[in-house]
């Protein structure tokens, strides 16, 4: 991510104005070139290589369509992520009745300020630094869970010894697994230079299409507002899909942390 956007996030939803804009821009600049073209020559003698065009057009469309596959299998994981961890906070609170009673009270608390932590952590973030800065408060948290399940398992009933080796170890284990596993999938995003080629792409198509309407005496530009929309709409997806803490509903992306909230509740 660009650093300028890493201190300004909010800027993210803008981006596919941004890339709409600089198509037509680019578009227009074609439109320029192919009049003054066409005023130099002929409209016949303007030579248009389609097959160049079209190779253009479909490198642009292979390049957008394997950033969208890349960014659908990114929210496949981050999604995947957020259900380890609702299961994992779920399966330790559950596992817990093997302690000592105020070790229960104690560690089901820490817990819930996990998952209060967890759903407040990457909500409304303005900078990376505040994402990373409640990644650290979770891993902190979690480290001191962990800490603390492995002190009340020293104390625990006899009769729950057996248990808690070969139940509560092993969802606790699971639950610093799944939390670093998270935060290190939510960092995951695609090259700079992937989404760089992406944009000259576009803007090359822009070009070509103000071109190829000027020189041949074209001038639909219904067509050409719509591929505007579509490329704008579908860079939205995709930067939706990247960046699901910052444009996604905060209920759909975290739909499984605010049921387990409700139900431990």
């Amino acid at each position: 991510m660009h650093p300028f956007l890493e201190s300004n996030l909010e800027l993210i939803q803008y981006a596919p104005a941004f890339f709409a804009v600089s198509i037509l821009l680019f578009m227009g600049l074609g439109w320029v070139l192919g009049r003054y073209q066409g005023k130099k020559q002929s409209a016949n003698s303007v030579i248009v290589r389609d097959p160049l065009a079209a190779a253009i057009y479909a490198m642009s469309a292979l390049v957008l369509s394997f950033t969208f596959s890349n960014a659908s299998n990114h929210y496949d994981i981050r999604i995947e992520a957020v259900r380890a961890e609702a299961n994992a906070i779920k399966e330790v609170y559950l596992s817990t009745s093997y302690l000592q009673a105020a070790d229960q009270r104690s560690i089901k608390k820490s817990l819930l300020d996990l998952l209060d932590l967890r759903l407040a952590a990457y909500k409304d973030n303005k900078t990376m630094h505040e994402f990373n800065l409640g990644a650290e408060k979770i891993s902190t948290l979690v480290r001191q869970i962990d800490e603390d399940v492995a002190k009340a398992s020293l104390s625990a009933p006899s009769s729950s010894k057996y248990l808690v080796e070969r139940i509560l170890a092993i969802k606790m284990g699971n639950l610093v697994t799944a939390f670093n596993n998270a935060a290190i999938k939510f960092k995951t995003h695609p090259p700079k230079l992937l989404i760089h080629f992406l944009y000259l792409l576009l803007c090359t198509g822009g070009v070509l299409t103000g071109y190829t309407m000027a020189v041949k005496n074209g001038s639909n530009w219904f067509l050409a507002v719509v591929y505007l929309l579509i490329m704008g709409i579908g860079l939205q997806v995709i930067l939706s899909l990247e960046n699901p803490t910052l444009l996604m509903p905060y209920e759909e992306f975290n739909k499984d942390l605010l049921l387990l909230k409700e139900s431990l509740s």
